[in-house]
C-alpha cells in the first residue's frame, strides 16, 4: 500500500497547486467571457474547435504511449522520450502548418481565420509539452508540471488583465494563451533536462516500436476527438457565434475539472502499465477499485451539486451574460462524470495492450455522434448538443468497461458510490435550503456538508489520510 499512499499523496500535492492554477485560468477566463460577450467568445471557442481537427492528427497517442514504453524498465528513457519529442516536433509543424491553409476555405469571418493561425503557434508548444510530461508521469513528479503550469498561468493572467483593460480585443486573448503554451513548455522542458538527456533523435528502430504500439491509440483518440470536439465544430458551421459562445462557455469549465482527473489517471498509468508487464493483476485490480473510488468520492457530487448551482456558477464565473449556460452545465455535467470513469477503464485497456479492441467502439461512437450532432443542432441547437455529449461519453464508458471485463473479468466494487450519493443528496439540503445564500458560501457549506456525512458512512479511512500527510518525498 506504500506505493498507493504515495500516489495519492502525489495527487494530492498536485490538486493543491492545480486549484492555484485553476483559479488563475477561472479569472483568466471569467475576464475573457466579459471582455468578449457572447459573439467574440464564439469565435475564440471556434478557433480552438477548429485547430483541434489538426490537433487529432499531431497527437499519435504519443504521450500514452510514451509513458508505458518508458515504464517498462528495458527500455531506454532518454531514447524513447527523444525520439517521440521529435516524432511530435515534426507532426506538429506539418499539420498544424497546414490549419491556417484550410481554414481559408471556410466560411468564417476573417478574425477567425486570422485567429487560427496566430493559436496554431500555441497548439505546437502544448503537444511538445503533452509529451515530456510523460517523464514526470512515470516518477511521480508531476510537481514540476504544477509549477511550470503555475509560472505560465501568472504571466497568462497579467496579459488577459492587459488585454482587457487595454482593449486588444480577441488578438490580445490568443496571444496570451500562445505566451501560456510557450512558458509552460520552456519549464517543463529545463525541469526535464535536469532528470534526464533529451536531443533531436532519428532512431528509426525506435520509431518503429513507437508506432506500432500508437497506432491504435491515435486512431481511437482521433475517433474520441471527432465526438468529443465535433458538436462545437459543427455549431459553428450551421448556428450564431453567439450560440457557440453559450455552448462553449459551459465546455471551457468542464474541461478545466476534466484535465484534473487526467492528473490523477496520467500517475496511474505507469503502475498499471508495470503491473500487467509484470502479470500481477492483483495489484492492477487493486488500483483500478482505488481510482474508482477516489473518481465517485468528487463525480457524484459534482454532478448533484451543479443541478442546484449550475446558474450560479456559469454567472460567478463567466457573468451574467452567460446564465443560460447555467442550464447547460447541468446536463454536460452528467458527460463529464462519464468521461471520469470511461477514461479510467481506457487506461486500463491501454495498460493491458488491447486498445485494438477499442476502434470498433470509437468509430461507431464517431458515426453516430456526427450524425446526431447535425440533426439535433440544426433542430434543437446547444440543447441537442448537450444531450448528445451526454449520450457519446455513456457509451464509451459502457464498452471501454466491457473490453476491461473481457479481458481481466474485473468491474469495480460500487460500495462507495452508495455512500457518496447519500452523502451527496444530504449535501443537497442546504443547497435548496439556503438557496439565497452567496455561492460561495453555498458552496462551501455543501462541501463540509458532503465530507462530514461521507466520513460518517466511513466512505474514507481516518488513518489512510493520516499516513497521505505523513509520506516524505
Amino acid at each position: 500500500m506504500e506505493e498507493t499512499r504515495k500516489l495519492a499523496h502525489n495527487t494530492i500535492i498536485q490538486i493543491l497547486g492545480k486549484g492555484l492554477t485553476i483559479t488563475f485560468a477561472l479569472v483568466g477566463f471569467g475576464l475573457t467571457t466579459r471582455h468578449l460577450g457572447q459573439e467574440g467568445f464564439g469565435f475564440l471557442v471556434t478557433i480552438y474547435a477548429f485547430l483541434t481537427i489538426f490537433g487529432i492528427l499531431v497527437d499519435l497517442g504519443l504521450q500514452m504511449t510514451t509513458t508505458q514504453l518508458i515504464s517498462n524498465p528495458k527500455e531506454d528513457e532518454s531514447k524513447i522520450l527523444s525520439n517521440a519529442l521529435t516524432i511530435r516536433l515534426i507532426a506538429s509543424i506539418i499539420f498544424l502548418s497546414i490549419a491556417p491553409i484550410v481554414v481559408l476555405f471556410f466560411p468564417y469571418p476573417s478574425i477567425v481565420k486570422i485567429g487560427v493561425a496566430v493559436a496554431a503557434v500555441g497548439f505546437l508548444f502544448n503537444s511538445l509539452t503533452a509529451t515530456i510530461t510523460s517523464l514526470f508521469q512515470k516518477h511521480l513528479t508531476m510537481i514540476k508540471s504544477v509549477i511550470a503550469d503555475e509560472a505560465a498561468k501568472i504571466i497568462y493572467l497579467t496579459l488577459i488583465f492587459a488585454a482587457v483593460f487595454l482593449n486588444w480585443g480577441l488578438f490580445g486573448i490568443i496571444a496570451a494563451l500562445v505566451v501560456d503554451s510557450i512558458v509552460t513548455f520552456a519549464i517543463l522542458f529545463y525541469f526535464a533536462q535536469k532528470q534526464t538527456v533529451l536531443k533531436p533523435s532519428f532512431d528509426f528502430i525506435i520509431w518503429k516500436k513507437i508506432f506500432t504500439k500508437t497506432w491504435p491509440i491515435a486512431l481511437t483518440i482521433a475517433l474520441n476527438l471527432i465526438y468529443f470536439k465535433g458538436d462545437l465544430f459543427i455549431m459553428s458551421l450551421i448556428r450564431t457565434p453567439s450560440e457557440v459562445g453559450l455552448y462553449g462557455a459551459p465546455y471551457r469549465v468542464l474541461e478545466v475539472l476534466i484535465n484534473i482527473s487526467f492528473l490523477l489517471l496520467g500517475l496511474i498509468l505507469p503502475i498499471l502499465a508495470a503491473s500487467a508487464a509484470a502479470k500481477n493483476f492483483t495489484k492492477f485490480k487493486e488500483m483500478l477499485q482505488s481510482t474508482f473510488d477516489f473518481l465517485v468520492i468528487f463525480t457524484v457530487p459534482m454532478i448533484i451539486g451543479t443541478l442546484f448551482l449550475g446558474e450560479s456558477i456559469m454567472v460567478f464565473v463567466s457573468g451574467s451574460e452567460f446564465i443560460i449556460s447555467g442550464q447547460l452545465i447541468k446536463i454536460l455535467m452528467l458527460a463529464t462524470g462519464a468521461i471520469f470513469i470511461a477514461s479510467l477503464f481506457g487506461y486500463a485497456v491501454v495498460a493491458l495492450d488491447q486498445q485494438k479492441r477499442m476502434i470498433k467502439f470509437y468509430a461507431i461512437n464517431a458515426v453516430i455522434s456526427i450524425i446526431g450532432y447535425i440533426y439535433l443542432i440544426s433542430n434543437y441547437g446547444y440543447w441537442g448538443a448537450a444531450w448528445m455529449t451526454v449520450f457519446t461519453e455513456v457509451f464509451i464508458l459502457v464498452t471501454a468497461g466491457y473490453v476491461m471485463y473481457k479481458n481481466i473479468k474485473f468491474l469495480p466494487k460500487l460500495t462507495l458510490l452508495g455512500k457518496s450519493i447519500i452523502a451527496s443528496l444530504l449535501m443537497a439540503i442546504p443547497l435548496v435550503t439556503f438557496s439565497n445564500l452567496n455561492f460561495l458560501i453555498l458552496a462551501f457549506t455543501a462541501i463540509i456538508v458532503y465530507f462530514v456525512t461521507l466520513y460518517a458512512l466511513k466512505g474514507f479511512d481516518k488513518q489512510f489520510v493520516l499516513d497521505i500527510i505523513k509520506i516524505k518525498k
